[in-house]
């Protein structure tokens, strides 16, 4: 894709309590690339990301193989620094066209490739 680069970008957040302020979204698991869904105002994310950016590496460990799952833990696990590898504005948020009829993940518990932090 012409144009696109990538590019790191560093958060950081003064305690482990306080949210980075973005919504992941995407994995292995759910057949799509990692991205960010949507980023909160006045967050250690806002300005840094921005929605559809697409997530290359999480810590300097590639994502590309990354279900939802090992990427939350990452993320999580990230301390007060969190480094992203981002192509940005890569993709679009995903978003329901119509009722939902049936989900798996939602029989079982799960998500719905979306995760907040």
């Amino acid at each position: 894709m012409a144009g696109v680069t990538a590019m790191t970008v560093q958060l950081n957040r003064m305690d482990r309590v306080s949210p980075w302020g973005f919504r992941l979204q995407g994995g292995r698991d759910f057949r799509m690339a990692l991205s960010v869904k949507k980023v909160e105002p006045r967050s250690p994310a806002d300005g840094q990301l921005h929605s559809g950016d697409a997530i290359l590496a999480i810590d300097g460990y590639d994502a590309s193989q990354m279900t939802h799952a090992q990427a939350q833990q990452m993320i999580r696990n990230s301390g007060n620094t969190l480094q992203l590898t981002v192509n940005k504005g890569l993709f679009q948020s995903l978003k329901p066209t119509g009722p939902i009829k049936f989900s798996p993940a939602a029989a079982y518990g799960y998500s719905h490739g979306h995760s907040t932090f």
